[in-house]
């Protein structure tokens, strides 16, 4: 007859493995007009490639796209400024020849004490 504490680990060993693979899952609250262009981009995207694919892995692929992409996405996104307003910005930096620490900055920026 097996030990009470093998079989105890064996027990402990198939929750721990259960848990490992079960994955956080959750919603999100999507425009319907959002939903109808995401649902038709899935739809070309299995047209185009020829292989199916799920709404989530969809959304992992934009995500993964984005990422690689970040800059691009946020200067096209975000800014509402035009390159040539964010190059005359730029212009207007300068060295004051102040040497600053890190530390300094954040103090400053964030007000802290």
């Amino acid at each position: 007859m097996p030990s009470t504490s093998s079989s105890s680990n064996k027990s402990r060993e198939s929750i721990f493995s259960i848990r490992s693979i079960l994955k956080v899952m959750t919603t999100i609250k999507v425009r319907e007009p959002d939903k109808r262009r995401f649902d038709r981009l899935q739809h070309e995207y299995i047209a185009v490639s020829g292989e199916k694919i799920t709404q989530q892995e969809l959304f992992s692929k934009i995500l993964d796209y984005i990422e690689e992409s970040k800059d691009e996405f946020f200067k096209v996104k975000i800014s509402k400024l035009s390159d040539d307003e964010i190059k005359k910005f730029r212009r207007l930096q300068e060295d004051w020849g102040i040497e600053t620490k890190e530390e300094e900055i954040d103090s400053i920026v964030y007000d802290i004490r």
